[in-house]
């Protein structure tokens, strides 16, 4: 009896095993599926997954970028300053005579709003949630737009076109997982800029039209 339960130990996993069966080898995974399937385990482990060259870069662009707009109220409050010889009250007098002068005060005041919703995003995007980073930057893009703000506009562009290039179709990965109400959550902020450059937007054409 011994020797025969030493003889079938050591027959399994050979040939000799009768119910040793023909193991599958899994089809070898492309690039792109291979760094989904690793952002999915890093997420699903708690893990952040790993993020190559080209997507550190990015974060450190999302980076510069909000350092360049929280500088945008800063630089055109110094110049009207300066422009007043350095006086608040002509400041204060420059923003009540002149009504695309304060239109512009409030678009830059906006920027670092932006900015400071640019943290999350790209917090965000460093966990691997493309589609959410591209949503929001869309969103931002065009709130610059109605903005008017030309460095809002090239800076949230630049960032939005790193974003798409590696998207890999995980924005309507996104939507199909959010769907409209968790959608509408995600991007909020991206919302209420746009309900502000709308407003600028609209205030801006009534000038123009007035005169």
């Amino acid at each position: 009896m011994a020797k025969t339960k030493r003889r079938d130990a050591a027959a399994r996993g050979t040939r000799l095993d009768p119910e040793r069966g023909e193991r599958v080898r899994p089809a070898p995974l492309s690039k792109k599926a291979a760094k989904r399937a690793a952002r999915e385990a890093g997420g699903a482990s708690g893990f952040a997954p790993v993020l190559d060259a080209y997507e550190r870069q990015t974060l450190t662009v999302f980076t510069i970028v909000e350092v360049i707009l929280v500088a945008v109220p800063v630089i055109l409050i110094g110049y009207v300053w300066l422009a007043g010889g350095g006086s608040l009250d002509v400041f204060q007098q420059a923003l009540r005579d002149e009504p695309l002068l304060a239109i512009a005060f409030v678009s830059a005041i906006v920027q670092p709003l932006v900015a400071w919703q640019l943290r999350f995003v790209r917090k965000r995007y460093s966990e691997g949630a493309g589609g959410y980073a591209a949503a929001n930057l869309i969103g931002f893009l065009v709130g610059e737009l109605l903005l008017m703000n030309a460095v809002g506009v090239l800076a949230c562009g630049f960032v939005l076109m790193r974003v798409l290039r590696r998207l890999d179709g995980r924005l309507s990965e996104w939507a199909e997982e959010r769907h409209a109400p968790g959608m509408l959550a995600d991007v909020i902020g991206a919302v209420v800029v746009i309900a502000v450059g709308a407003f600028c937007a609209f205030a801006t054409w009534n000038i123009v039209a007035a005169g």
